[in-house]
């Protein structure tokens, strides 16, 4: 990100559903024209599959919290980072459905 900024690079493109808050100027892969190249970076948080509930809901709760954080917002932009919270179940969802895009990839 510090290249394109500095002007050392040009960004062609960002792999997002929207254009990145850093780097507002570089189109998505769909806008550049690459609709079915879909590869985001993601981080998820995981816990052993006989957690409690109610700890799942309180870390999923206290991470969100968080993350809406102006110090942490603004440390996260700075690395160009776009955070995005979901529920447990969402990031279970997308979880599966990167699976099996990636098995796709692969074959």
């Amino acid at each position: 990100m510090a290249a394109c900024e500095g002007r050392h690079a040009h960004g062609t493109c960002c792999e997002q559903h929207k254009r990145s808050a850093a780097l507002p100027e570089v189109p998505t892969t769909a806008e550049a024209g690459f609709i079915d190249a879909e590869y985001p970076f993601w981080i998820g948080m995981f816990l052993p599959a006989r957690t409690p509930r109610t700890i799942v809901d309180k870390l999923q709760s206290e991470v969100a919290k968080a993350l809406a954080t102006p110090s942490v917002r603004s440390k996260l932009a700075a690395l160009g980072v776009d955070s995005l919270t979901m529920s447990p179940s969402k990031l279970d969802t997308f979880v599966r459905k990167q699976m099996a895009a990636d098995a796709a990839l692969a074959k």
